[in-house]
């Protein structure tokens, strides 16, 4: 029985050997070695442990509050922005669509029959009036880069525009308690220059956290991957 079971395992040996080894030592004819399966392989030749299957990257959790408002905080590259904005301003959404909004609203204030209106005048109040925060935020969130430059150009614009409507339209004042007087040139002039040295300022803060708040919401969202479903 024992001289049995060797001689099976000799031949299962040369049949491996010729299975594997007959072709690569024969002449170069073109074929490839036949497939042999595993189970007519000797037993100390067969690999018992199978390969693993590859598994799967572990899902990346969502990152922490923290950690989010740390990565959205960032740096501010000052040269950087400084180099891109001229060639951002004449193509980017957020120099053109606030640009129209200021130039729109001060046109239809300066026209009598149109400036009389309720909703025009508190589109002027809104995006025109110093501090303008509402076009100043809506510059940093459409900027690709440079919100707090955007947010103060577009608030000095917003200014310049607010000052050629006071200029045009204010000639008397009414107090709160009743009293009417002229406004002067003087007076015009230094409210000028007050809007020009507050806008500015208040709309770099507005813009760069608007530039903030776009950076958050991006880390916040989950990037949805391609070809997947939407829920």
């Amino acid at each position: 029985m024992a001289r049995a079971k060797k001689t099976e395992r000799a031949e299962a040996r040369r049949r491996y050997r010729e299975a594997t080894e007959g072709v690569a030592e024969g002449p170069d004819d073109g074929l490839e070695a036949p497939a042999v399966s595993a189970a007519a392989l000797p037993r100390e030749y067969r690999d018992r442990r199978l390969p693993a299957a590859a598994a799967p990257p572990a899902p990346t959790g969502r990152p922490g509050l923290v950690a989010t408002l740390r990565d959205a905080a960032g740096g501010v590259d000052l040269r950087g922005d400084l180099r891109a904005f001229p060639s951002l301003v004449v193509r980017s959404k957020a120099a053109i669509i606030p640009l129209i909004a200021i130039v729109a609203t001060a046109a239809a204030i300066l026209i009598p029959s149109v400036g009389s209106n309720q909703f025009v005048a508190l589109a002027g109040n809104v995006l025109l009036q110093p501090p303008p925060m509402i076009i100043a935020f809506l510059a940093g969130m459409l900027a690709p880069r440079a919100a707090w430059l955007f947010g103060g150009v577009t608030s000095l614009l917003a200014g310049l525009a607010w000052i050629v409507v006071i200029w045009a339209t204010t000639d008397v004042q009414v107090t709160p308690l009743g009293f009417t007087y002229v406004v002067s040139a003087a007076q015009k002039l230094a409210y000028a220059q007050n809007v020009l040295i507050t806008a500015p300022v208040f709309g770099v803060a507005v813009g760069a956290f608007a530039g903030f708040y776009r950076r958050f919401l991006n880390l916040s969202t989950p990037q949805r991957q391609p070809g997947g479903r939407r829920r």
